[in-house]
């Protein structure tokens, strides 16, 4: 044990270190501390202003040395000293220096509770050596345990929550994967977390977040599963932070962790939205073109290979180079329609709010709600129909609220069955896109059905069949949109 002493001593005692190990040596006190404003800035100031507030930290106390007539030179604690020293007198430095204003304004708004004493650990002018260790100790990390060993992310979002009494969703998945046996040092929790912002993650991941309560939207086995491949990519020694950057970085990321099937992507020629997959489903991915065989069993070059390429030999083909990926839209998502894609915006604006509520509004998992998707998948079906008519066709309302076309006055078109009957038959579709539609009207599966539900009062909506009938009407409404736009 050293023979530092415990004492209360004066602060005009106390002298900060000219010796200070954040910076070279210099003259004396008064060099000491302008370096030290120079050098520290705004968190010299920042600490300044919670010492004024709050008081020196209980659980540190400033280490000192004796020196020569009754002084104390500071070993450890000299930006506490510094500040404490302009607070009590702004006039300890002569002439202006940094910030004096501040210590001025700080002087004059807490000059009653400002501490003129601090308890200090001493040690005497021959124990420089037992000094040293402590000050060591304090700043150069754990030293296998023995220093002071950080919180992770994770303990200091537990500490931070705890005192808010909120639950932390981050801190909820790491708690499910250590109660099930599964390892996760090395992974950091603002990753984690970053990860999870993400909707379309979780629920690949097979969970959910209802009023910041883990909610498993699959078996917890399977759940696990897929979290613990997320862990051991995190834990692997490639990854890094800008891996899962942005959205569409998680989107891609999580994909290729869980082996997931991406979403079929739009050639860059091609401006119409691609179809995605939707409500957890995969879509089969974009396929790939391969090296054409060479007489000789090779692989020919490909000609975006360009000039100063070698001529590949039988014993090293040479493949052609991939295309560059396009960005995979997100393949899975619990809204009828995916949330991601957004309408031309010269669409009719209630086209637009109806679509979005559709993006909102889930499906399928936990939070289903399929009378109120059908509600606004049938509602939808009539004002795109509508208004296509419209702006295509001229069709008209008459002063008695019936839907007419010009070219026949005798005739309403008042029934949703009617209007798609005359868009399949009268306006031009492409073949794929009139077979899909005479197909849907034809088995009366968007007239009947979408009508039951909005009429019958013991007919029940099913999440499988609105699914099943977006899933073809979808190619219909992109065209209708299409032509508006």
């Amino acid at each position: 044990m050293d023979g530092h002493r415990k004492a209360d001593i004066k602060l005009d005692d106390l002298l900060v270190n000219p010796d200070n190990y954040r910076f070279d040596p210099v003259e004396n006190q008064r060099d000491a501390i302008l370096v030290m404003l120079r050098s520290q800035k705004d968190k010299v100031l920042n600490l300044a202003r919670d010492i004024a507030q709050h008081g020196l930290s209980p659980m540190e106390r400033l280490a000192v040395q004796e020196a020569e007539a009754g002084k104390y030179i500071s070993l450890e604690g000299n930006r506490r000293l510094t500040v404490l020293k302009l607070m009590v007198n702004p006039d300890e430095l002569s002439g202006d220096y940094p910030y004096r204003g501040v210590f001025e304004e700080l002087h004059e708004r807490y000059k009653v509770t400002l501490p003129t004493t601090v308890e200090c650990a001493v040690f005497g002018a021959d124990e420089q050596e037992a000094a040293d260790r402590w000050v060591n100790l304090k700043h150069t990390g754990e030293n296998l345990g023995v220093g002071t060993v950080p919180w992770n992310g994770f303990s200091k979002r537990r500490f931070a929550l705890r005192h808010k009494r909120e639950e932390s969703t981050t801190l909820q998945v790491a708690d499910l994967l250590k109660a099930n046996g599964v390892d996760i040092s090395g992974v950091l929790a603002s990753n984690l977390e970053r990860l999870l912002t993400t909707p379309q993650v979780r629920h690949a991941l097979g969970f959910d977040f209802t009023n910041k309560q883990l909610t498993l939207l699959e078996p917890e086995a399977d759940v696990i599963q897929k979290l613990k491949k997320v862990v051991a990519r995190m834990q692997a020694k490639g990854f890094r932070v800008n891996d899962i950057f942005y959205v569409t970085d998680r989107l891609n990321w999580i994909q290729d962790v869980l082996g997931l099937q991406p979403a079929v992507a739009t050639s860059p020629a091609d401006n119409t939205p691609a179809p995605a997959a939707s409500n957890g489903s995969t879509a089969t991915p974009a396929p790939q073109p391969v090296p054409s065989p060479s007489p000789n069993g090779g692989a020919q070059p490909s000609p975006a290979a360009g000039a100063g390429t070698s001529t590949p030999t039988p014993s090293q083909p040479t493949p052609a180079p991939a295309p560059t990926p396009i960005p995979p839209a997100p393949s899975v998502y619990y809204t009828l329609v995916n949330p991601t894609k957004v309408l031309p915006p010269a669409i009719p604006e209630k086209i637009q709010k109806i679509y979005r509520e559709l993006q909102i509004v889930h499906v399928t998992g936990t939070r289903q709600a399929p009378h109120a998707v059908g509600a606004l998948l049938r509602i939808l079906i009539e004002i795109t129909a509508q208004e296509y008519l419209v702006k295509k066709q001229s069709f008209y309302y008459d002063s008695s609220n019936h839907f007419r076309n010009p070219s026949d006055r005798s005739r309403t078109y008042d029934e949703l069955r009617d209007k798609l009957n005359y868009i399949v038959a009268s306006c031009g579709l492409p073949g794929n896109i009139a077979s899909v539609l005479r197909a849907l009207t034809g088995q009366q599966l968007m007239t009947v059905e979408l009508n039951q539900l909005m009429h019958n009062a013991i007919f029940t909506a099913s999440s499988t069949s609105i699914k099943e009938l977006w899933r073809n009407f979808e190619k219909v409404f992109d065209h209708l949109i299409d032509e508006m736009k």
